[in-house]
């Protein structure tokens, strides 16, 4: 696991990078957060992208859970890449936005891809987890994002 930037990406990372960026775009929340997902999988060029759902009346959707929901509703068996951008409040409550922090997926998003992962039977699935600006981007394994305990 190791936090870069997006010149440290080959090109094809890149490209995944900015169409999750582009994605994120097409997010609907009511606090202004902006997330996307693109899950690269390894039967050539496919992908799916999806971005995140956020109301205080109906909840709300994880993009990278939707980027999966994607991948099974197309009935590809083989994620090898899951690239998230995103715009993030920070903490204070004057309601600013950071585009220089990491977003990262949450527990049950995890929890999701540990399953899918086991059911499909994938050594591992790679996470590409970047700040909306680019400049900071974890690059790290499902495995090490979600240890299991033996």
């Amino acid at each position: 696991m190791e936090v870069i930037n997006k010149f440290a990406l080959n090109k094809e990372e890149q490209k995944f990078l900015s169409m999750a960026r582009n994605v994120s775009c097409g997010t609907f929340s009511d606090r202004g957060h902006r997330i996307g997902c693109v899950i690269k999988c390894k039967n050539g060029d496919l992908f799916y992208g999806a971005t995140n759902v956020r109301s205080r009346t109906i909840g709300s959707t994880c993009a990278e859970r939707m980027a999966l929901d994607q991948v099974f509703f197309h009935r590809n068996r083989h994620p090898e890449l899951c690239v998230i951008v995103g715009r993030l409040p920070q903490t204070d409550w004057r309601r600013k936005w950071s585009d220089g922090e990491i977003c990262s997926p949450c527990g049950v998003c995890l929890e999701t891809f540990r399953q899918s992962a086991q059911i499909l039977k994938l050594k591992d699935v790679d996470f590409l987890c970047s700040s909306f600006d680019g400049k900071k981007i974890l690059r790290a394994k499902l495995s090490e994002l979600f240890p299991t305990i033996r």
